[in-house]
């Protein structure tokens, strides 16, 4: 249940607690990742401490994984329908990142299309052969060609009993065809049917260039992730089809990423090896019970089912040390009185046995006929991180209109992110404020690119794919900019 209206600006004192009564950003649009550029594969995020100091938060952990569920209100005002956040935060535990490594089984599905002919495919195979020789005897492997149709090049099998030979075969590669994303990826995931239990399983969807599939290709990538795999997607050189590859790799919970050239491919394969050996938690959920008079809305961070009581959310996989946000939209009708929400936590640790179960202390709601206690009782913190999320999303539209060329519209919107962020970070305490000037500063220097630079030209490709991946990154992990 994705994308609506944010309907806590139609509050006329919220607006003008944050000054956002000229800007109205919706949040229809993509829910999620951790997208680094091509400049920076490895850049840590910009957190805010995971502990439950909110004006009303809680926290709540077991074994392999803490987190926090904060709301952005303590009190809202009686007989009014008032728009309320929730911010969940999740992560695995970095102490076990030295002692475990997880048995994992890894598809890389390779695009050797026409335009990958030349310098583009030279890379990509020298950095397959790359991650091939970075891989452990025991993990298993698959590579799956596709152009016009899908072949497979090695069926998932342990590395060690084929690394010679399935090098030859990489170095044999050629180009030729046109593009069909929805083979090789269904192709993949076939290939996973062989992998041996308990192993933690990830795709590899690596592309140049773009077909008109990407329905077909999100539902793959969305059926994956509810068979706990994982799929994440790269991007190389000017041509391909940012909001496509973004897409497939926000249904699958992966990485998004763009590189310019085929050069940076080992880099991202290598961190997706790293990311899968580390997996600690595995099929990761919340279910949030809804009092009556509160209704939900939209979820970013997390797939989202209502079940008319309540919210699940399902993050699925992370690695040791990884921390994942999400942020739930909310509202509350004002009955007089006081109401509860309450909230349980699930995720199965690899190599365990059995799921763990974790108990969240119950956060309360209280109606007021006083505003200004309702405003005393709201926390920055949470608003912050929500409009932080609200304006990625606004943000890829800009990006989006921008690679049409339609430079107006993506300006517009990049300048009412800025005001509406620089609203947030007025209000925001100071743990939360290195992160909305990143992000700021980004939106002011793509603002400039989207002004100077022709969108159909090659350095404006590339500033509208870097400002996707960005935004990308920052739906379901508190991201770097």
């Amino acid at each position: 249940m994705r994308g609506s209206p944010s309907l806590w600006f139609r509050s006329e004192k919220l607006r003008r607690a944050f000054a956002l009564s000229a800007v109205v950003l919706a949040t229809g649009g993509l829910v999620l990742y951790k997208a680094p550029t091509s400049s920076a594969l490895l850049t840590d995020s910009i957190r805010v401490p995971l502990t439950a100091d909110g004006k009303n938060a809680v926290a709540f952990g077991g074994e392999g994984a803490r987190g926090v569920l904060a709301l952005s209100h303590k009190k809202v005002l009686a007989h009014q329908t008032t728009p309320v956040f929730a911010e969940l935060r999740l992560v695995a535990d970095a102490s076990e990142r030295a002692v475990v490594r997880a048995p994992i089984s890894l598809v890389v599905v390779l695009d050797t299309s026409g335009s990958m002919s030349g310098e583009k495919i030279e890379d990509a195979k020298r950095s397959v052969l790359r991650l091939i020789s970075d891989m452990r005897d025991e993990d298993e492997i698959a590579v799956i060609r596709y152009s016009d149709t899908s072949e497979q090049i090695q069926s998932l099998v342990r590395v060690g009993s084929v690394r010679s030979s399935l090098s030859a075969r990489i170095r044999e590669l050629s180009t030729g065809g046109g593009t069909n994303i929805p083979s090789g990826l269904s192709h993949g995931l076939r290939s996973l049917d062989e992998a041996t239990k308990g192993r933690v399983r990830r795709i590899v969807l690596v592309s140049d260039g773009l077909d008109s599939t990407r329905a077909q290709a999100e539902s793959l990538a969305r059926s994956s992730f509810s068979s706990g795999i994982t799929v994440s997607s790269l991007g190389i050189g000017l041509d391909f089809d940012e909001s496509y590859m973004g897409a497939v790799a926000q249904s699958g919970h992966g990485n998004f990423a763009f590189i310019k050239d085929g050069g940076s491919l080992a880099g991202f394969l290598k961190r997706e090896l790293e990311e899968t050996a580390m997996t600690t938690i595995e099929d990761a959920r919340v279910y949030i019970q809804l009092p009556s008079g509160t209704r939900f809305v939209s979820a970013t961070g997390a797939d989202a089912t209502f079940d008319g009581n309540g919210v699940e959310l399902r993050l699925g996989s992370l690695f040791a040390g990884d921390e994942r946000r999400v942020i739930l939209e909310l509202t509350v009708d004002g009955a007089p009185g006081s109401s509860d929400l309450r909230a349980s936590t699930s995720w199965k640790k690899v190599g365990g046995l059995g799921t763990r179960v974790s108990s969240v202390p119950t956060l309360s709601l209280t109606t007021s006929y006083d505003a200004s206690e309702v405003e005393r009782g709201r926390d920055g913190a949470v608003f912050a991180s929500a409009m932080s999320v609200i304006a990625s999303k606004r943000q890829l539209e800009a990006a989006s209109a921008y690679a049409r060329g339609d430079v107006s519209t993506a300006t517009r919107l990049t300048a009412e992110n800025e005001a509406a962020l620089g609203s947030a970070l007025a209000a925001a305490p100071p743990a939360a404020a290195p992160a909305l000037t990143a992000q700021m500063n980004a939106y002011s220097a793509q603002m400039k690119g989207f002004s100077s630079v022709r969108p159909q030209s090659a350095e404006g490709k590339a500033v509208a794919k870097s400002a996707a991946a960005k935004d990308l990154g920052n739906l379901n992990r508190a991201s770097s900019f």
